[in-house]
């Protein structure tokens, strides 16, 4: 996209975003700090508005949560939510993954059933464990218990390690559904670090081949059935989220080729994918093929879809995290502001809810031990005055 065209773009968003209903949106609102994150984290708001983040505790072997119930504020000591569980074998896209928690489960990624209000944290490696852990008193306490994941039309299991929340679908005939995106790896690395090939007596090795999908659950999260896979293959760590139309918007990582990011959309609450391409906007993160995990998150303003993409904004590090936004479901991408230079990795993306002391901030962690909140005010109070 040009520049001109997206600075008239951000004008007009600017103008869609007027007149907000609540004080912390009318006024440009900015927080950050540092939040150590000793692996992995993840974000979720609960149904009553208390924000929650995730973290990996790899050095405990375990999946630990801190609360806040004013919005941010203030937060809770680290609560246990499950220790992690013995997987076995464990993929891996070129051995890369030694140490002794490979083979062991870690933090998954989290859904919250909006139905029920119960909070799903998955146990996962890069393989898929049975264990999920289940909060019903918005994480205050956890219990851990098991889920079935059915294996794919190409008898593979998904796991949600490294991907982004689940959602609960709002619209169509499958509302109430809940929908997680996940990834696939093709083969195993081994115990004893050996890897298992596949096609080998046809004299070809396909070893950790690695495709994106999804798992939906229609019964409040005790079984999963997988999507088909996005159409193009190579896609890891997605995300997704439900438009308003009751489309749901997918983007992935890809460990493939330098590029961007790999979209697509589904128009059957999450069972097919169709429209997969690159996105000529959301570049795939540095420093090389195997780009960087992004984070979306989607915001209703006075009925309207704000997408939300954050991801490192320099080409040749991970650095200089970088939020997006777009306003017709992902087609375009015309407003963006850095949120913070330096180190920033992976990110994760959490919004406010309704008539909670959460309401109209949105929630960025990054990996690289900061957090940070913000309001829409805060990321369009410079378009279309040369600062994008």
């Amino acid at each position: 996209m040009n520049g001109r065209r997206r600075v008239i773009l951000a004008v007009v968003a600017a103008s869609m975003l007027g007149s907000p209903g609540r004080a912390e949106e009318q006024k440009p609102f900015y927080d950050t700090w540092e939040e150590e994150v000793p692996v992995m984290g993840h974000l979720a708001v609960a149904m009553d508005g208390t924000v929650l983040v995730f973290k990996e505790e790899r050095t405990r072997k375990r999946v630990e949560v801190k609360r806040s119930e004013d919005g941010g504020g203030t937060w809770s000591e680290p609560i246990v939510v499950g220790e992690r569980v013995r997987i076995g074998a464990d993929m891996s896209d070129d051995g890369r993954y030694q140490g002794e928690h490979v083979g062991w489960s870690e933090l998954g990624n989290v859904c919250v059933d909006e139905t029920t209000g119960d909070i799903m944290v998955f146990a996962m490696g890069l393989a898929p464990s049975r264990t999920l852990y289940r909060s019903r008193d918005h994480g205050k306490t956890w219990q851990a218990g098991k889920t079935l994941i059915k294996p794919d039309r190409n008898g593979w299991l998904a796991t949600t390690y490294c991907c982004d929340p689940g959602i609960t679908l709002r619209h169509g005939k499958k509302k109430g559904r809940l929908l997680m995106p996940a990834q696939v790896f093709v083969g195993s690395l081994n115990e004893d670090g050996s890897r298992t090939y596949l096609n080998k007596g046809q004299g070809r090795k396909y070893f950790a081949k690695r495709y994106s999908n999804a798992l939906y659950s229609d019964d409040g999260g005790r079984t999963w059935t997988p999507s088909a896979p996005f159409p193009m293959l190579g896609g890891s760590e997605p995300g997704l989220l439900e438009l308003k139309d009751g489309r749901i918007y997918y983007n992935s990582r890809t460990h493939v080729r330098p590029g961007n990011k790999l979209v697509g959309r589904s128009h059957d609450s999450g069972e097919t994918w169709v429209e997969g391409r690159e996105d000529d906007e959301l570049f795939d993160g540095p420093p090389d093929v195997y780009g960087c995990k992004g984070a979306l998150a989607r915001h209703t303003h006075e009925g309207r879809d704000v997408l939300l993409f954050s991801s490192p904004g320099r080409k040749d590090k991970r650095d200089d995290i970088t939020i997006r936004l777009s306003f017709d479901g992902g087609e375009s991408w015309p407003v963006q502001r850095l949120v913070r230079e330096g180190p920033g990795n992976y990110t994760w993306l959490a919004v406010g809810r309704q008539a909670t002391p959460s309401e109209g901030f949105i929630y960025l962690l990054s990996n690289k031990d900061w957090m940070a909140r913000f309001n829409l005010a805060w990321i369009m109070e410079k378009q279309g005055q040369g600062e994008r």
